[in-house]
């Protein structure tokens, strides 16, 4: 396997990413094609013994299930520092808006939750899964550095985002002392 440092971060990352979509309960959430926990830990096991290092999933995919089984499956099979884990976000919600939860909060809650999901105390890189239009940017990018500084990940990215708005976020924290994303998966 081959391995590369992740964008301008000191994560030393396999050239494949084993995307985690496919794995969780198929009986919750938006896919009815996913594979259960003892296939998702054959998977994973297999992908480490072939120095797979790197594993992204999101606390959207299978209302979170995804993450428990990528979760129990990587403590199991691996040290924490011989992987690289990375996890996603989405927007706030509407219940979330109506209650006043700011973005900084939307970010904490749900990196608090995916954590828990996953079992450990940070994780290696969180992805802001997808552009929040009812949620000020600033909001956002602030939770993020929070986080950061928090311990509670190591970098940020972003995901299905326009170059304008990556464009405008890195600026955004560039100017303020905030943490820039550090990837990017395009739309």
């Amino acid at each position: 396997m081959e391995y590369i440092k992740l964008g301008k971060s000191d994560l030393n990352v396999s050239r494949i990413c084993m995307g985690c979509m496919g794995f969780g309960n198929a009986a919750t959430g938006q896919h009815s094609w996913t594979v259960d926990e003892t296939q998702t830990r054959e998977i994973i096991e297999h992908g480490l013994n072939l120095g797979i290092n790197f594993y992204d999933t999101a606390i959207a995919y299978q209302n979170g299930t995804s993450e428990q089984f990528v979760g129990r499956a990587l403590r199991d099979f691996a040290k924490r520092d011989d992987f690289i884990i990375a996890t996603k976000f989405t927007p706030r919600t509407q219940e979330e808006i109506d209650l006043g939860i700011s973005g900084q909060q939307h970010v904490e809650n749900y990196l608090d939750q995916s954590l828990k999901n996953l079992g450990m105390d940070y994780v290696d890189l969180y992805i802001y899964h997808m552009w929040d239009y009812h949620t000020p940017m600033e909001e956002i990018m602030e939770g993020l550095d929070n986080a950061v500084k928090a311990g509670k990940t190591r970098y940020i990215g972003i995901s299905n985002c326009f170059a304008w708005q990556l464009a405008k976020a890195n600026f955004y924290a560039r100017e303020h002392g905030l943490t820039e994303f550090i990837s990017i998966q395009g739309h």
